[in-house]
């Protein structure tokens, strides 16, 4: 009786140590939202949609693997901006070319420089494939390793290299139309 009360305890600290939703979006929201952002949500449905995600954190947790927990709420988060993206009252969206002008004071001239530098950067990732979108902003913007990038995809490292290779390519091509 006494080799089964040690077991007991196991289990109950393995299940304890498990983060709960809670714990999850304390130190991950930001984060996700980052991420959602940079894949094409805009600013407007954010709230929105990290939501959605976190449901299906709460939903899915238990299906958590190894790979660790940043790497699961990145291919969450994929799946949902690409679905996002896919509806058909956000493809017939009229986007401006440009920020209409507005006054600012002096101050506040490098957090508008900043906004507007951030502003481009979403147009120009919009014009970019989800394949290539989804490796440019994983290895540039968040820094990921590109063989950690290329099994977040679930694609081969070369073709991960491939895809990183043509979106800057592409974005490079982009900025000096402009």
């Amino acid at each position: 009786m006494l080799s089964s009360a040690p077991t007991a305890d196991r289990e109950v600290t393995s299940v304890s140590s498990a983060p709960t939703v809670r714990e999850i979006v304390l130190s991950h929201g930001r984060y996700v939202w980052r991420l959602l952002r940079f894949l094409g949500v805009p600013e407007r449905d954010l709230d929105d949609l990290c939501q959605e995600v976190f449901t299906t954190v709460h939903q899915k947790r238990g299906a958590l693997s190894d790979t660790g927990l940043r790497s699961w709420l990145y291919a969450i988060c994929t799946n949902h901006a690409r679905n996002y993206r896919k509806r058909a009252h956000h493809r017939r969206e009229a986007l401006v070319e440009a920020i209409p002008e507005s006054s600012v004071a002096p101050s506040q001239e490098e957090g508008l420089e900043l906004a507007q530098a951030q502003e481009q950067l979403l147009l120009l990732l919009d014009r970019l494939d989800d394949d290539k979108r989804t490796i440019f902003v994983l290895h540039a913007i968040e820094e990921v390793s590109m063989e950690d990038a290329a099994e977040i995809v679930g694609c081969p490292l070369s073709t991960a290299y491939f895809r990183f290779r043509r979106a800057r390519a592409q974005l490079e091509a982009a900025m000096v139309k402009q």
